[in-house]
């Protein structure tokens, strides 16, 4: 009887060790105060993704010296896909350096609104012993960030060119709108492909979504959505949890 209670447990810890293993790790980075992302990534990543996946948080305080001091490096090492939404810090050299690890192993990116200026302050004197990257977006998020027309325009979402069918965009129902301030991010760059455009009264549309490679060819997804207001509708959240799966898809 014990013998047969030692296998059954054996069984079941080897099924529980596999399971462990064979989640996708994402750890969220969070330092950004403007559009609350540290109130609902951690609501959209404990309502819609699954036990399949192990969900990390790196915080940063939004003022004083720890601004630009990001917690929980371990998650950074462990992590197959890095979810950035960040807004001009520089970190300390270690933690940058983790991030650049992360990306020329080829790992994935995905990044939200404030992400394609993660890593570049705008007034500040960057503290001794931390970095700015300020090539980050181009080379990585694969955008050209240049400010946003005004926050009274209300931004309309929509396809853009030939994407209607990427997988990225199953069950991701358009046109919806944002009360999001419009990113100015044309031209891209010819390696990056649009998804979404969004498009406010009285000016040009502006990619809004698109996909990119790193140098190290690892997938980047990129959405300069992101306003609190967005995790509120099931197609941004639909918008996400695509993102997530097509990153991970081969990892």
């Amino acid at each position: 009887m014990k013998s047969a209670l030692k296998i059954s447990l054996f069984i079941i810890s080897i099924f529980l060790n596999a399971s462990a293993n064979s989640q996708k790790n994402i750890t969220f980075l969070v330092a950004e105060r403007e559009y609350k992302t540290a109130e609902t990534l951690p609501q959209f990543a404990k309502q819609h993704l699954s036990e399949n996946f192990s969900k990390k948080f790196c915080w940063a305080a939004n003022e004083g010296e720890k601004r630009n001091q990001l917690s929980n490096l371990s998650a950074i090492r462990k992590a197959d896909l890095l979810f950035i939404s960040v807004r001009r810090r520089a970190f300390k050299e270690e933690t940058m350096e983790l991030i650049r690890s992360h990306i020329a192993k080829g790992k994935p990116i995905i990044g939200i609104r404030t992400a394609s200026h993660a890593f570049q302050l705008r007034k500040e004197t960057v503290p001794s012993g931390h970095q700015e990257w300020p090539e980050w977006d181009g080379e990585i998020m694969g955008g050209n960030y240049n400010g946003h027309y005004g926050k009274e325009l209300i931004c309309k979402i929509q396809y853009a060119t030939n994407s209607r069918h990427h997988p990225l965009l199953e069950k991701v129902k358009l046109p919806f709108s944002t009360p999001a301030s419009l990113y100015r991010n044309s031209p891209l760059p010819n390696a990056s492909t649009p998804l979404l455009l969004g498009s406010v009264k009285g000016f040009s549309p502006e990619p809004v979504a698109w996909v990119h490679q790193t140098p190290a060819k690892g997938k980047v997804f990129y959405t300069s959505l992101g306003h609190e207001e967005d995790f509120k509708k099931p197609t941004f959240n639909q918008l996400l949890i695509n993102a997530i799966n097509w990153c991970l898809e081969n990892e």
